[in-house]
């Protein structure tokens, strides 16, 4: 099939957007040609990121979100890093609409999100581009995969990596398992042993040695992530990564 040239596909989303045109989420105005497709610059502009870290076991706050000396023995994941508040209201509009209305434009600005929160991160002396990180997505079980038609870790994953320069893979922790959402699970010894054992780790060869930044959209008590770090660094095959850091949009 030959592509649509230029000219009429600018055509043909311009009639869409007559037909179906585009609200902010935030303010409820229409977003214009300057603005994300659902939230226009004013609301974006007064999104605040997260200014504080915190250990993804406890929640207490440490040094650049690493995990806790309490917590190390039960958490795989050695440094959390969240980009936003989920106490934001565009914030936790913004999530829903991607996560569960299948909203795939909404990873433009999201992505941007957590470019800023990079940024930060680097002004405040942490580089997160140390070591030639492997940015790696949360996957998707496979029904919701098919369901969404993307995975949203995935596509954030792969912003941040375009942006940076930075590796990436998607094709390297997989899930082997179909289980329960975690969002329908609300105790958290539950939501842990639902995840148990629901990942594995394709190559193992691409993990020898390195750091991982284990991309997820929102991190509620951290139980999927940590089940993934401890996959990554102990893969079936052995020779995992030496060290993980989780990165989310948000935190419950």
């Amino acid at each position: 099939m030959l592509p649509v040239p230029n000219y009429q596909q600018k055509i043909i989303n311009l009639v869409l957007d007559i037909i179906f045109p585009k609200f902010c989420l935030g303010c409820g105005k229409f977003t214009g040609k300057n603005d994300f497709d659902y939230v226009c610059g004013k609301c974006f502009g007064e999104i605040d990121l997260k200014k504080n870290f915190e250990c993804i076991g406890c929640g207490r706050q440490t040094r650049l979100g690493l995990t806790c000396a309490f917590c190390a023995n039960k958490n795989k994941v050695d440094q959390l890093i969240v980009a936003a508040k989920l106490s934001d209201p565009l914030v936790d509009k913004m999530l829903k609409t991607y996560k569960y209305k299948f909203v795939r434009d909404m990873a433009a600005p999201l992505s941007v999100i957590a470019k800023k929160r990079v940024k930060n991160l680097l002004l405040k002396g942490f580089n997160l581009f140390e070591d030639n990180p492997l940015l790696i997505p949360v996957p998707l079980r496979r029904k919701r995969l098919n369901w969404r038609g993307f995975n949203q870790a995935g596509l954030l994953a792969k912003n941040i990596s375009d942006a940076y320069c930075m590796s990436y893979r998607d094709d390297i922790l997989i899930r082997i398992a179909d289980p329960k959402h975690q969002a329908d699970i609300k105790a958290k010894e539950d939501r842990i042993n639902n995840v148990r054992n629901n990942f594995t780790v394709k190559d193992s060869k691409l993990l020898r040695g390195r750091t991982v930044i284990l991309v997820d959209d929102i991190c509620t008590t951290g139980a999927t992530i940590n089940e993934c770090a401890k996959v990554l660094k102990n893969p079936p095959a052995g020779g995992g990564a030496k060290r993980v850091i989780g990165f989310a949009i948000a935190r419950n």
